[in-house]
């Protein structure tokens, strides 16, 4: 006989898409970054196509959708690009052209950590649970202490009924996420510890 399982959200809700902001990561020079919790307000330079796609795309403007295809065609930020436009189509709920773009952003570069997060959510969303096992796991070895993957990962653990599985990744949820996220997560983590026991 089946175990009927009640979870504290009717299906629990995984944590959505992340995109690629500005980069701008003056560390890697030497240089301390005085400025890290301020917000940089720039105005894009006339054929960055790059930077007026994120301003447009800050702002909620479809016009987005054409200047990162710029940015791609002048050879701009391409991967970023890609990437941004994975995101756009999947919010636009054309999964199929999400994945496209997300998949050639990872041509570009393998390891861009908000590709495989994002085309985790993707699969997840697709139902493709195996494979958004896969490229969860490779954003959190990419960014390890990027708490939505870990969440969204318990999630797919949940959906392939791999419940044990999904303790730690809750677990590592709640570790590094902000204190007053907890709440469903808590419930969440009570419910699997009674499942897996």
């Amino acid at each position: 006989m089946g175990k009927i399982i009640k979870f504290p959200v009717t299906p629990p809700e995984k944590l959505g898409a992340r995109k690629v902001r500005r980069r701008k990561n003056l560390e890697a020079y030497g240089q301390l970054n005085l400025f890290d919790q301020s917000k940089i307000i720039s105005f894009p330079q006339k054929g960055n196509y790059f930077e007026e796609a994120l301003a447009l795309d800050e702002q909620g403007d479809p016009r987005a959708i054409e200047f990162y295809l710029q940015a791609v065609d002048q050879n701009q930020s391409r991967a970023d690009a890609f990437c941004n436009l994975g995101i756009l189509m999947s919010q636009r709920e054309e999964l199929t052209k999400a994945v496209d773009f997300l998949t050639k952003c990872l041509k570009e570069n393998p390891r861009h950590f908000e590709a495989h997060y994002n085309l985790a959510n993707v699969y997840s969303d697709k139902g493709s649970y195996d494979l958004a096992k896969m490229h969860f796991e490779i954003a959190i070895e990419i960014e390890p202490r990027f708490p939505n993957s870990h969440y969204n990962l318990g999630l797919v653990h949940i959906s392939l009924r791999n419940y044990k599985e999904a303790i730690p990744c809750i677990d590592k949820y709640i570790e590094l996420s902000p204190e007053y996220d907890h709440s469903v997560a808590n419930e969440l983590l009570k419910t699997l510890t009674s499942i897996a026991q």
